[in-house]
């Protein structure tokens, strides 16, 4: 008869070719596959329990429950006009960006995304929380139909009670109010939301990830900031609703964020990503005619198109939008974002580039609020840097932007960081711009941010004790786990 230890062995071995088995036919990208097997050889019961908790993607069951963003068809039920002229707008624009490359790249949200490309909009960017809230402030006064928000962390602070008074105080005036938010990024006690609920504000976790038969999506979170004001303004970028992104709160001396409020013809297309999100949350559906205004001003032309992606995307729309918007670059590329960890796919094309004789730059923060995304992100600098992509640490406060600007005529503000986690895990959203003005900020404030922050070079990276690479090396086999 065997022992036990037999048995046990024989149990860990079966388990193991089992769960080989799964991940294989799962199909995931190798270093996905190969960090889990990791974590099965090395806590093997634990990583089970992980896997299902964790690591499990959203299977096809999941996804027929889930209504698709399928944003196109949404607006041609209440914006037809706008559906019915897109072939002619793609051909204005393709006259404008003329090389191959733009055109490929304008084309290429319309496919993966069904984005609506969008002309009559007015856009004015933030770069700090102060001027971000503070028209957000006089908005949200001003609305006299509904309000609807979305983003991944709402904090109960002394500034989000002052937006939460303004909310019920429109409530009073017969506004409707709807709020989701993420339950990851989120600690909401039930009192807290108990109490707005009770004031009219209809406020819920986006999918209600704490459910029992949805535990295994929670990994994928909602991390993005949406608002949309009577249809007819909206904002989106990097800031959540708190104080801390107006003055850094209590971890940071300051707070550097980039965020975008839109007039015009793009708001349709929020509306559509939150009618969206609010339907699976809550199953009630938004009627989006009477939500979107059939004729909307704007006091200038501004392109833009707005794209979404998720787990439950059919493509990883905005990982293949910031592939083609390295590619397409022809003098320079500068890129804010918190958090590196990017993939293949994006490391080449950075490569590639900066090879080619483009002047990449890619500011991170110099001031760290999570060790491991930040130990992970220097495996990828070395080889970066010897093609020629230059790097700099935002040290004056924490730096949170999430910003591509290429040439100075394209530009991308949005949610999603340069990570694994925004480009395969997190529901995201990122506004695509076509215009000079605003990508020439873009570029100015760059150069600005370069003032506050610290190069980093291939001797900086040399000097990295070799314990504390080999650290690095080890966090960076869980890279696409973070």
């Amino acid at each position: 008869m065997p022992s036990w230890n037999t048995l046990f062995i024989f149990a860990l071995y079966l388990y193991i070719f089992v769960m080989i088995i799964y991940l294989l036919l799962d199909n995931r990208e190798t270093a996905t596959t190969l960090s889990w097997l990791l974590i099965f050889f090395f806590l093997p019961f634990v990583g089970l329990v992980l896997y299902f908790l964790l690591g499990r993607g959203m299977r096809p069951r999941v996804k027929k429950k889930l209504l698709p963003q399928d944003l196109e068809n949404r607006l041609h039920y209440c914006n037809e006009k706008l559906i019915a002229r897109q072939e002619q707008e793609i051909e204005n624009l393709h006259a404008e960006y003329d090389s191959p490359e733009n055109r490929k790249l304008i084309r290429l949200l319309t496919h993966n995304s069904d984005s609506v490309l969008t002309r009559h909009n007015h856009v004015q960017v933030f770069f700090n929380g102060e001027d971000k809230f503070g028209t957000l402030i006089q908005d949200l006064t001003a609305a006299e139909n509904y309000i609807h928000m979305e983003y991944f962390i709402w904090q109960d602070d002394s500034f989000t009670e002052k937006v939460v008074d303004i909310l019920q105080q429109k409530v009073r005036q017969g506004v409707a109010v709807r709020v989701l938010y993420d339950v990851v990024g989120n600690y909401l006690s039930k009192r807290y939301l108990n109490r707005l609920r009770k004031s009219g504000i209809r406020i819920y976790p986006y999918y209600n990830f704490k459910s029992l038969f949805k535990i295994h999506t929670l990994n994928y979170r909602n991390h993005r900031k949406i608002i949309i004001i009577d249809g007819s303004t909206g904002y989106i970028g990097g800031m959540n609703m708190g104080e801390e992104y107006i003055d850094g709160g209590s971890r940071f001396s300051t707070w550097r964020d980039t965020h975008i409020r839109i007039q015009g013809e793009s708001v349709a297309v929020l509306q559509g990503v939150f009618s969206v999100s609010w339907s699976n949350t809550t199953k009630e559906i938004l009627d989006m005619k009477e939500m979107v205004p059939q004729t909307i001003s704007a006091s200038s032309v501004t392109r833009l198109q707005v794209t979404t992606s998720g787990p439950d995307s059919q493509w990883d729309s905005i990982r293949q939008l910031y592939f083609l918007l390295i590619s397409s670059a022809e003098k320079f590329i500068f890129i804010h974002t918190p958090y590196f960890i990017p993939d293949a796919s994006i490391v080449m094309a950075l490569k590639t580039a900066a090879l080619s004789g483009i002047d990449v730059r890619i500011m991170l923060t110099g001031v760290v609020d999570k060790r491991i995304p930040y130990w992970a992100a220097q495996t990828y600098l070395k080889d970066l840097l010897e093609a020629g992509v230059s790097f700099y640490y935002y040290t004056k406060g924490f730096m949170h932007a999430k910003t591509i600007v290429v040439d100075a005529r394209i530009c991308s503000v949005g949610s999603a960081n340069l990570d694994i986690r925004s480009l395969e895990l997190n529901y995201e959203i990122n506004a695509l711009i076509y215009d000079k003005d605003i990508s020439h900020k873009l570029e100015h404030i760059f150069y600005r941010d370069m003032k506050s922050a610290r190069p980093f070079t291939l001797a900086d990276y040399n000097k990295i004790h070799r314990l504390k690479q080999l650290r690095n090396s080890l966090t960076r086999l869980f890279a696409p786990l973070l």
